[in-house]
């Protein structure tokens, strides 16, 4: 993967420098919207004066302003006024009712407020499935596509009997727990992991000499890591449940909260609650220390998210203390992770 970056913040503007001014050359801009795409592992990508980089989006990264129907064809002008054709077969609409999808040429893009508002007064009817423009139906299922069996403890385990080594198994602690756990210097503290599979990111906390409860609803997974680190049972105590179903004497009992591949593997219609959980676990002073993918992914899981969508779920309920991208993740995740530290409300 390329080791340059970009950032486009969440109106819409490219920053080289996240520090630095947004770039305004047209052409410069132009060639950054028409070279975006998503990777087969769904990382954003361009291309920029024959350099390949990874671009970091807060929202979808075409900012549509304006559209206009012409021939059976919707095309989209971003605030920069770059021009796109929109894919008809790739429009959604998220859980805030807002519109999105991809161009003709792989492009993710939302419609802001005064898009929105443009496409309800031009086409010729809408309803919750979708609208017509120019005697053309255009579909606007849901953004998430539903995976119902995800919600059983067999699904999992069956994947863990049936791989050699799962797509979330890093076989180690996540390289963001592992550059941030020296820093932060956390008191002895009463550490809740969620999602937990075999107990890496557990493990890690535990041999730092933290209290860790991790927790997951595969059998297999517990068994697993109750063998691996069956030399950490003082300090790791591993629990076979659904997190939605945790005692209520364990609320309000955790110092923190660690989030890494939980939120991208239930349901997405239940992020909220999860969120709620987080909060639930944790006293009033509790701290969330999450790892997030960031990425374009509709089905899952893992499902993707972006920053906008995260901090919409979180900021009621959480001041941030740190918030950011991360730049050192394993090759197979570069440019999908979002490091998150805050702090409940």
């Amino acid at each position: 993967m390329p080791e340059l970056y970009i950032s486009i913040n969440e109106n819409g503007d490219i920053f080289f420098d996240a520090e630095g001014a947004a770039v305004t050359n047209p052409n410069h801009i132009e060639e950054i919207h028409r070279n975006l795409r998503l990777t087969e592992k769904f990382a954003l990508i361009t291309e920029f004066q024959e350099e390949t980089y990874l671009v970091e989006s807060f929202d979808h990264p075409l900012q549509i302003i304006a559209l206009e129907f012409k021939d059976k064809k919707i095309f989209l002008q971003t605030k920069q006024n770059t021009l796109f054709e929109s894919n008809n077969e790739k429009w959604s609409v998220d859980e805030w009712d807002r519109f999105n999808g991809l161009t003709t040429s792989g492009a993710p893009f939302v419609l802001t407020k005064k898009a929105q508002e443009q496409l309800f007064n031009t086409v010729e009817s809408f309803d919750d499935e979708g609208f017509v423009a120019n005697k053309v139906y255009i579909p606007t299922p849901p953004y998430f596509i539903d995976s119902p069996l995800i919600d059983t403890p067999q699904y999992w385990t069956d994947i863990y009997n049936n791989e050699i080594n799962p797509g979330w198994n890093l076989d180690q602690p996540a390289e963001a727990f592992k550059d941030m756990l020296p820093r932060l210097k956390l008191p002895k503290s009463r550490i809740l992991v969620l999602g937990c599979g075999e107990g890496h990111d557990a493990a890690l906390f535990a041999q730092a000499g933290h209290v860790v409860t991790a927790v997951d609803f595969s059998k297999e997974a517990i068994a697993r890591g109750k063998k691996k680190y069956a030399d950490l049972s003082e300090k790791l105590i591993f629990h076979e449940s659904d997190i939605f179903h945790l005692p209520q004497e364990w609320n309000h009992s955790f110092d923190v909260v660690v989030e890494h591949t939980c939120f991208c593997a239930i349901e997405p219609d239940k992020r909220n609650e999860l969120v709620r959980l987080y909060r639930r676990m944790l006293h009033e002073e509790g701290q969330l220390l999450a790892v997030f993918f960031t990425m374009d992914k509709r089905s899952g899981p893992p499902f993707g998210a972006t920053e906008w969508e995260i901090r919409k779920r979180t900021e009621q309920g959480f001041h941030y203390l740190f918030w950011g991208r991360l730049r050192n993740s394993l090759p197979q995740r570069q440019g999908r992770e979002l490091f998150v530290l805050a702090k409940k409300k």
